[in-house]
C-alpha cells in the first residue's frame, strides 16, 4: 500500500503546474458543446476530435524537443528531466519556460488564420469532423495568444512571423 502511494506522490503538484493543458481540454469540450447545441446532436466522435484538436498544437513542442530544436539548451534540459524521471521538476520547468520557446513553426498568426479559413470552408461543404478538430485547434492557438498577453504582458514574437523564424543562408557558387 505504501509503495503505490509513493508512486503518485506529487501528482497534485504536477496537475496544478500542468493546468495550462487542462484549460486546453476544457476549451475543446466547450467547443464540442457549442457545436452540439448548434447542430442539435451529440457525438462521441465529435467529443474525441475536439479533445484531440485541442491537444494537437502542443505536439509541436515535443517535435521541437526531439528533432528541430534538439541542440537548444531548453530542449536539452527537458530531455534530461525526462531521462531522470523528474516529473515535478519537468512540469514546473516547462510551465515557467514554454513561453520562451519561440522557434515553433506553427505557433504564429498566419497559421491560425489559415486554419480559420480552412474551418470556414469545411462549414461550407459540411465536413463536420474537420470543423470540430480545426475549430478546437484555432481555439487552442487563440488561448495561447491570450495567455501570452496575460503572462508576459505582450504578444510573443513567435506569433508575428512565418515558419520557425530563422533565415536560410543563400548558397553561392562563387568562390573568393
Amino acid at each position: 500500500m505504501r509503495r503505490s502511494f509513493a508512486k503518485i506522490k506529487g501528482l497534485g503538484y504536477i496537475f496544478w503546474h500542468a493546468r495550462h493543458m487542462l484549460y486546453h481540454a476544457l476549451l475543446g469540450l466547450v467547443w464540442a458543446w457549442f457545436l452540439r447545441e448548434m447542430w442539435g446532436e451529440f457525438s462521441w466522435c465529435h467529443l474525441f476530435l475536439a479533445l484531440f484538436g485541442s491537444f494537437l498544437p502542443d505536439i509541436e513542442h515535443l517535435i521541437y524537443f526531439f528533432f528541430n530544436g534538439r541542440r537548444d539548451e531548453y530542449s536539452k534540459q527537458v530531455k534530461e528531466f525526462l531521462k531522470a524521471k523528474e516529473w515535478r521538476v519537468l512540469t514546473s520547468f516547462i510551465e515557467q519556460g514554454h513561453k520562451y520557446n519561440t522557434n515553433l513553426s506553427y505557433h504564429n498568426v498566419y497559421f491560425v488564420v489559415f486554419l480559420l479559413v480552412l474551418m470556414i470552408l469545411c462549414f461550407v461543404v459540411n465536413w463536420d469532423a474537420w470543423i470540430v478538430m480545426l475549430g478546437a485547434m484555432v481555439i487552442h492557438y487563440l488561448f495561447d495568444i491570450f495567455d501570452d498577453y496575460r503572462t508576459l504582458g505582450y504578444l510573443n514574437d513567435n506569433w508575428k512571423r512565418w515558419g520557425n523564424g530563422t533565415k536560410k543562408q543563400k548558397k553561392t557558387s562563387r568562390k573568393r
